[in-house]
């Protein structure tokens, strides 16, 4: 016979614990723990710290923090990260025991699953929690709000928000997407921190606006608008060279009339003639227009994380709920370092932080939390920490690791206005200041990026993991190619630093196997920069480079194999580092032409010119009709492609 358990004997059954992120839960001596999978040899995107267990007392109070790459201490991690600084910031001015700092900061974060890892982190009794969050937002949380999103039906409400609104409607389709994203996820945070009674403190992220530069160019403009924007962007580029101010400021506005405000390279234009004549505040509006127009919606080339003034506003409204707290780092970096243009003094790239960057951003948030916690008999600003705590410490070898990738990283995402020589050069100066032997890592680079296979087989990849100066994927191996404008950095750095290792790298340099890359992979559609499904190389931009190496003891034969877009015709014209050695007409055919190329030892920038563009009358309605009908679309034009370039 059965017999039923009295209701007052009858237990809850406690749900079986689940994964916090990447830690999965594994029951060890009767306690409950969660184990992260060992990281792996170049990384990977998490913290580092191996197990993760429940809180059992008052103290320390547990702060968890969570994020994207900037609060994972990018380009510095797992060496330095925002987690380690602020348990250190909190710990010297509360004692030993009385606090500590949870990492589950997660570089490529987006939100959803950023609310469901502070869920599930109740599981270890967090006392306070942290986001920092918003540089993503632009690139990562609406990417089916794209001409080349991978649903048919995505392509589609794109055709139609074209349709409707212009170039303005796909990012007008966004902005709303991500607004409802943000405060969707905010208010999940936000019931799962009062359900427990813990307070939240929003971090607002900053971007580098003095140093990054966002070069895009222009959607299909009406009749021969892009052929005369191009010649205004030459116009500019002269005036800026020649420091012409007030004329540079007067094409960007007529650059801007011609785009509509929709394209950064002007905005970027504008804000250097603003600097160039001392208004700040004018160059800062450009600047935060110019992050602005560089919309996922409307991209040509691969952009870089940085937080737009919607994210920033939208972080700042989530901020205002009750139990949370703001700490917002452009307020707070304009007035540390006595500028609203933030630089490389904060920023190693475009959003992660420097030393004193994550130094001052942690203790912003350490104040925060000590006026939460309750334990201090008086509120202290961050001004006053920053004053008196120790700078973060960190040994000359990782300082050295981090400014070096600050060159290779932000080589690989960085297209400029003007020259990239400049930035490049000054993180690889830094590294050498840091740690001179790190110019043996910088021949390394240049001997994986010049081997005939990819630089992670190489026994110069094996050299640098078995270094002082391990680089990791967060460095920039995950891309193959040869990194022409890097090479140049270390030639220019190392001659004036290191003289012996320019030597040895003009050697590397002059190797007797010739190969050809393009100079600059990010000046392609940023979909053929991101897979490697396209057999050609399609130009958005009037000119496409390619790096030659050669030995230079022979004139090197090279044949092109190039068209242009069907219904086109006209001249290209070749050049090699600036001069012009031959020229040839395509059309929409393909074309195969011969040069001999009296290339120097080296490097060697071979550069093909494009015929000017047609008028683009009907090309948006085009692109309009093929994305209607669910079909990949291009809205930016194309001024040729090319098959092979081979020596």
């Amino acid at each position: 016979m059965k017999t039923s358990t009295p209701s007052s004997d009858r237990q809850p059954i406690a749900p079986p614990p689940w994964p916090i992120s990447i830690w999965q839960p594994y029951e060890v001596a009767g306690e409950r723990v969660w184990r992260r999978p060992e990281p792996q040899l170049l990384g990977d995107h998490y913290a580092t710290r191996r197990e993760l267990r429940p809180k059992t007392a008052l103290l320390p109070l547990r702060v968890v923090l969570f994020g994207e790459s900037a609060a994972a201490g990018y380009l510095y991690a797992p060496h330095l990260t925002p987690a380690q600084i602020l348990e250190s910031h909190l710990r010297s001015v509360g004692g030993e025991g009385t606090f500590e700092v949870i990492d589950l900061a997660r570089t490529n974060e987006c939100l959803g699953p950023l609310v469901d890892t502070v869920g599930s982190s109740l599981q270890i009794n967090p006392d306070i929690l942290v986001i920092f969050a918003g540089n993503n937002w632009n690139l990562l949380e609406t990417p089916e709000v794209s001409p080349y999103a991978a649903s048919p039906s995505a392509r589609q409400r794109y055709g139609a928000a074209l349709r409707e609104g212009g170039l303005g409607g796909p990012v007008d389709l966004a902005a709303a997407q991500l607004r409802e994203t943000v405060e969707t996820s905010f208010a999940a945070i936000a019931r799962i921190a009062s359900a427990v009674g813990i307070p939240v403190i929003v971090v607002v992220p900053e971007a580098n606006l003095a140093d990054w530069e966002t070069r895009q160019p222009p959607a299909w403009l009406p009749g021969d608008g892009n052929a005369r924007w191009h010649r205004l962007y030459r116009r500019a580029l002269r005036r800026l060279e020649a420091k012409r101010w007030s004329e540079l400021a007067a094409t960007a506005r007529a650059m801007l009339r011609l785009d509509g405000g929709r394209c950064s390279s002007s905005h970027r234009l504008r804000a250097l003639a603003e600097l160039g004549q001392g208004r700040e505040d004018r160059a800062l509006d450009a600047c935060r227009a110019e992050v602005g127009a560089a919309a996922y919606a409307t991209l040509c080339f691969l952009g870089a994380p940085q937080a737009t003034t919607q994210a920033q506003d939208l972080a700042r409204a989530a901020a205002r709920r009750p139990g949370f707290a703001c700490v917002d780092l452009p307020q707070i970096f304009a007035e540390h370092t006595g500028s609203a243009l933030p630089g490389r003094r904060m920023f190693p790239d475009y959003c992660h932080l420097t030393v004193e960057g994550m130094h001052v951003a942690m203790a912003a948030v350490a104040a925060e939390v000590m006026r939460f916690s309750g334990m201090f008999e008086r509120d202290e600003d961050w001004r006053s920490l920053v004053a008196r705590l120790p700078p973060p410490a960190i040994t000359p070898a990782a300082d050295a690791t981090a400014k070096l990738g600050a060159a290779l990283h932000g080589a690989h995402r960085l297209l400029p206005i003007g020259p990239k020589q400049p930035i490049l050069e000054h993180w690889c100066r830094e590294a050498l200041a840091a740690s001179p032997s790190i110019a043996d890592t910088m021949l390394d680079i240049a001997a994986a990026r010049l081997a005939p296979l990819s630089p992670i087989f190489t026994a110069a990849q094996q050299r640098i993991l078995a270094s002082p100066h391990p680089l990791q994927h967060q460095h920039g191996w995950r891309w193959d190619h040869v990194d022409a404008d890097v090479l140049r950095a270390f030639q220019s750095v190392l001659s004036e630093h290191a003289p012996p290792a320019a030597a040895e790298l003009a050697r590397i340099l002059r190797t007797p196997a010739r190969r050809i890359d393009l100079w600059e992979p990010l000046e392609r559609f940023y979909p053929d920069a991101m897979a490697t499904t396209r057999a050609t190389h399609r130009s958005p931009w009037p000119e496409s480079s390619f790096c030659l190496l050669a030995d230079g003891t022979t004139d090197v034969a090279v044949e092109i194999t190039a068209r242009l877009p069907a219904g086109r015709r006209g001249r290209a014209t070749v050049l090699l580092d600036g001069a012009r050695i031959g020229s040839f007409v395509l059309g929409e055919r393909w074309q195969r032409v011969p040069l001999r190329v009296a290339a120097r030892p080296g490097l060697n920038r071979l550069t093909i010119a494009w015929p000017a563009l047609p008028g683009g009358e009907g090309a948006l309605d085009d692109a309009i009709a093929r994305l209607e009908l669910g079909l990949e679309a291009d809205v930016h034009p194309v001024f040729g492609e090319v098959f092979s370039v081979l020596t």
